[in-house]
């Protein structure tokens, strides 16, 4: 274990994967209507039940410590503010029981009294109050009886099957969904009646009640990926008298994020005009919509980047962020944009003026406006995995404090630049040194890949790492996400394993340039498509000592068929489907080229992984044991694609013991 002297003498050590279990992490806020009270979810590990549980506090903006509303063990999700900020619904499911009981909780901030709506079966989210106060929009995952079913017959025996008719019959993180779909209910606060206002098998999200009146305005997404509803299209219906319809019935793209604007004469909403199938390589921008004319327009055209937040770390299972948010009677339409691996806080107004109020290098993860001006917003950066703040006028205060005792650890400092990788091309790149680095010696490098995107957020696995004393470096190239422009994003599609392996092994050569990189000790690892990079890497050099892929592609012929984002992440990603072209197809497959891999490789997996399903796993394990390569294959049962950020507590810190423990055995820690 690596310790470092502070300033005063004592020693400090970094953080070790048990660490986890002492996080605290701020997850959903919202500032009330009037901007005077911010309430907000944090996020704990729990070791009892080997999960989370999520409380819900409240404060107002000039005070010094917030109040939390919730008692028990349990999991508060959903906070919403009714429209004149009197009352704070959320949702809340109890783990006290083995029921899993659900409720919608109402908080009065005059009485201090709460009301209690039992929910029975699945939990209601997305929250959002009607103009009146009287009812809650809301989206629960609900059976879906098909009419050609039959019904069970008397002394015959239930089959126990699964009738697939959709192409999304399994989402990741969720399991199988070939028999329900999330619907939009209102729950009716004067009976405590839930009223299911869509019934069909398509997935509607998102709910926003207008501002006035009684209209509803969401999304709905078919579950087949090549038509445009399969993207996401707005409906909106009024209530409780008509049916839902497409508010853009020409619409070819993507829609999400509804919400409207003053008069309700207006929705803006975040979107792109690309027919599908796409993925989510394709920026979202701001649009906004005639609800009358029906008819959109971009608000910023020519943005070169994309709504919401797409800087990956370890710290929240959530990704992306894809919102827009506009305060009833406010000018501004406010969102998140992802620039050049941070993600900031912009405002629009309907003429499109922009105006960036947050940025730096650091991630803006949450935000919630209100119409006097006032933002809160969640905010994370290196040394921090996020605090609540408030921006008014120019200035911002920290209203929180969620993990003070980091500040008694040693945290590596990300050093960043950019390397000439050829061609004209700039990459982007990040480096932590471990404890008491001294330039004059070498040290073990890790290289962290992914052909999407990395971040100024905060990142325990690659503290851990350095404070193992490791080199831990990693590059945005060519593909990622992280905001570097539509092109750079896109440039990869066809090519994958081509310019970005060649931009990541121009990145290794400058850092071994330096002096200080042992390039016989190297070792490479990454997750999903930096699972893919891995396995491409060691497929076409010996250079890396070791290699861990994590939740990785191997085989894009079978993945195709397999995974829950199916032919689309297999076009978007070669270039074509294997019908229509076998060996491109197949030549950009990592086990294609199993015979010339040696590096010493563990691969990480989880059992319930639907986006890149344990097949893929499973298939370079048995191509390497069936050759005699040293390998090694470390399934997580019950876990899915996002273990590495929201796993299983006790599971996530033995994925970073297995890591660390991979590299220690074949790289060995600095000396």
């Amino acid at each position: 274990m690596n310790t470092e002297n502070n300033k005063y003498g004592s020693v400090r050590r970094g953080l070790i994967p048990e660490d986890l279990m002492k996080f605290s992490w701020a997850d959903e806020l919202v500032i009330s209507p009037n901007g005077r009270m911010v309430a907000y979810t944090v996020k704990e590990p729990h070791a009892e039940s080997n999960g989370y549980i999520a409380r819900v506090y409240l404060r107002n903006v000039s005070s010094a410590e917030g109040k939390c509303l919730t008692f028990g063990v349990g999991i508060a999700s959903s906070i919403a503010w009714s429209k004149d900020g009197s009352r704070l619904a959320y949702s809340w499911r109890s783990l006290d029981t083995d029921s899993f009981d659900s409720a919608v909780h109402i908080y009065s901030v005059d009485t201090g009294d709460e009301e209690v709506f039992s929910v029975d079966g699945e939990s209601l989210s997305g929250l959002d109050w009607s103009s009146g106060g009287d009812k809650l929009v809301g989206v629960r995952w609900t059976d879906m009886d098909h009419p050609d079913e039959r019904a069970a017959r008397s002394g015959i025996p239930q089959p126990t099957i699964k009738v697939v008719r959709r192409l999304r019959y399994k989402q990741d993180g969720v399991g199988w969904v070939h028999d329900r779909f999330l619907q939009i209910w209102i729950l009716e606060l004067n009976s405590g009646n839930l009223r299911q206002i869509t019934n069909s098998e398509c997935d509607y999200v998102e709910p926003k009640w207008s501002n006035k009146g009684e209209k509803l305005a969401f999304i709905g997404v078919a579950r087949e990926q090549n038509i445009e509803l399969g993207q996401g299209q707005i409906f909106v219906c009024d209530y409780p008298d008509s049916s839902p319809y497409r508010l853009l019935p020409d619409w070819v793209g993507a829609c999400h994020s509804p919400v409207w604007g003053e008069d309700d004469k207006y929705i803006a909403f975040a979107g792109h005009t690309h027919p599908a199938p796409t993925n989510r390589r394709i920026f979202m921008v701001p649009y906004l919509v005639d609800v009358e004319q029906q008819t959109a327009r971009e608000l910023s055209p020519g943005l070169d980047q994309e709504v919401g937040n797409y800087g990956v770390a370890d710290q929240r299972p959530s990704l992306t962020n894809v919102t827009l948010k506009w305060p009833n009677g406010d000018p501004w339409i406010y969102f998140l944009l992802t620039e050049q691996g941070a993600t900031n806080l912009y405002r629009i107004d309907t003429k499109g003026n922009k105006e960036s109020l947050i940025s730096g290098e650091q991630v803006v993860f949450e935000y919630s406006p209100a119409i006097d001006g006032k933002v809160a917003y969640g905010l994370a950066n290196p040394s921090s995995p996020g605090d609540i703040y408030m921006w008014d006028q120019g200035k911002s205060t920290c209203l929180t404090d969620l993990n003070p005792w980091l500040r008694d650890h040693w945290l590596a400092t990300p050093e960043t630049y950019w390397f000439d990788a050829g061609q004209g091309e700039k990459v982007h790149a990040w480096l932590m040194k471990p404890p008491g680095f001294d330039e004059n010696r070498k040290y073990p490098l890790i290289s962290y890949v992914h052909c999407s995107m990395f971040s100024w957020d905060f990142n325990h696995e690659f503290q851990s790492l350095a404070n193992s004393g490791y080199l831990v470096a990693y590059f945005n190239v060519i593909g990622t996400t992280a905001g570097y422009g539509q092109a750079w994003t896109v440039a990869s599609e066809g090519d994958q394993g081509g310019r970005d392996y060649e931009q990541t092994m121009i990145g290794v050569d400058e850092l071994i340039a330096r002096g200080y990189v042992d390039e016989k000790r190297m070792g490479v690892t990454g997750g999903s498509c930096g699972g893919f990079m891995t396995n491409w890497i060691i497929g076409h050099t010996d250079r890396f000592a070791a290699a861990v892929a994590q939740r990785s592609i191997v085989n894009h012929l079978s993945k195709i068929g397999t995974a829950d984002n199916g032919p689309e992440g297999t076009r978007n990603e070669t270039g074509d489907d294997p019908w229509g072209n076998l060996e491109q197809v197949w030549s950009q497959s990592p086990v294609a080229y199993a015979e010339d891999m040696h590096t010493p490789l563990l691969i990480v997996h989880s059992d319930e992984d639907h986006r890149c399903p344990l097949e893929q796993a499973e298939q370079l394990f048995a191509v390497l044991r069936w050759m005699g390569r040293e390998v090694e294959l470390v399934i997580f049962e019950g876990e899915n694609h996002g273990l590495s950020r929201g796993g299983r507590p006790g599971n996530r810190i033995e994925r970073l013991r297995r890591i660390s423990g991979w590299f220690d055995k074949h790289l060995g820690r600095s000396r």
